[in-house]
């Protein structure tokens, strides 16, 4: 196009008609059109015909690769761009990865790279995450990347929007009260954020003691929608300050927190990703191989564990179905092709449970020839 401007004398408007003419995007008239007007100004350059002949005969061949060309070293640039991010500045990397929701994976598989390159990954917090991800200091000069609040499912954006303008106004949430004073906020919204830890920097007390701290809040303000209370609660808020009456119910109530199973499951659900550990450290192992070992183990049959990550079905030139399966473990991410047969056998594994026992051979590029799934855990 700058060829055809510059020494055609053609407009940028013409210059893209040379493009177009030169596929199959135009009519013949406007390439002998354009041609002639080119022809015309590269003579009074003083080249001869063959000259004029073999310079149009480069810009329209080129034109018909050239666009593709264009898209290639943008990606190439934005490839370059993003590869040198990742090895910089890898937290801010990743925190803009999992915003934006982008890339072929869902956003768990990028927290648990963020993991394997020795980030550390925090909860959502209620006075430090915003609503997207971010990078924060991690502590000995360390990076570490920080949930946002937009992946806590069920929390409306208005939500998030009046607790980041409180904390802007008047500052972190000192306690579970002072948040509710400030904050208007849903029943399942203050639930989820209890259960997956936002609140875990405020209040130093278990998750349990902070759902029924919640609980007998909205009791001593005749909510309707509140837990049924313990006796003991009862009575106390007939003959003590309210104030008083909580603490002392929540000192005679067994609350232990959560363990870590659990931590995992409420963080599977509600936010999508797992913070204090991997789904598949609580799953028993029997001398299966890992992901990383997969390399030296070429032409080899092996099993292995994995978590879904994502899947791809692939019609084959017979009608019959396959499947591309990407899975992890503690260690990296692996891909496993199942066959039409092998398909047909164990495909529905893949939509019965995201923890599953590969067996396979592995072939020379890397990939896992599925020849048998199991189910570790519904």
């Amino acid at each position: 196009m700058r060829i055809s401007q510059e020494i055609g004398e053609m407009s940028l408007a013409e210059a893209d008609l040379v493009r177009r003419a030169s596929g199959k995007f135009s009519g013949r008239s406007d390439r002998d059109r354009l041609l002639q007007k080119f022809d015309k100004a590269v003579g009074m350059m003083g080249l001869t015909k063959q000259q004029r002949e073999e310079t149009w005969m480069m810009v329209e061949k080129f034109a018909g690769f050239g666009f593709c060309k264009a898209h290639a070293a943008t990606y190439a640039d934005i490839s370059y761009r993003m590869a040198y991010l990742k090895t910089h500045h890898p937290a801010e990397f990743l925190a803009a990865m999992c915003s934006a929701g982008a890339g072929f994976y869902h956003v768990s598989a990028y927290v648990e790279e963020a993991k394997r390159w020795g980030i550390a990954v925090r909860l959502p917090s209620v006075n430090y995450s915003r609503m997207e991800y971010t990078a924060e200091d991690g502590g000995d000069g360390k990076r570490a990347l920080r949930v946002g609040l937009m992946q806590v499912r069920g929390l409306r954006v208005e939500t998030i929007t009046a607790m980041l303008r409180a904390r802007g106004e008047d500052g972190a949430f000192c306690s579970l009260e002072d948040f509710l004073h400030r904050v208007a906020i849903e029943c399942d919204e203050i639930q989820a954020l209890i259960k997956c830890g936002a609140f875990d920097e405020v209040c130093k007390m278990t998750r349990p003691a902070m759902l029924w701290r919640w609980n007998l809040l909205q009791a001593r303000g005749t909510n309707p929608g509140a837990a049924a209370l313990p006796e003991s609660a009862k009575l106390l808020f007939a003959t003590t300050n309210p104030h008083d009456a909580i603490d002392a119910a929540l000192v005679k109530m067994q609350t232990p927190e959560y363990t870590i199973e659990q931590k995992l499951k409420y963080e599977r659900e509600i936010l999508e990703v797992c913070v204090s550990g991997h789904p598949l450290d609580f799953l028993p192992r029997n001398g299966e191989a890992w992901s990383d070992e997969l390399p030296a183990l070429r032409g080899k049959r092996v099993t292995l564990c994995g978590w879904v990550v994502t899947y791809r079905h692939v019609g084959t030139k017979n009608y019959r179905n396959m499947m591309f399966v990407t899975l992890e473990d503690q260690r990296g991410v692996y891909e496993v092709v199942l066959f039409p047969d092998a398909y047909d056998r164990y495909g529905r594994v893949v939509f019965e449970t995201r923890t599953i026992r590969v067996t396979g051979r592995v072939e020379q590029d890397g990939q896992i020839k599925g020849e048998k799934l199991e189910a570790l855990k519904k």
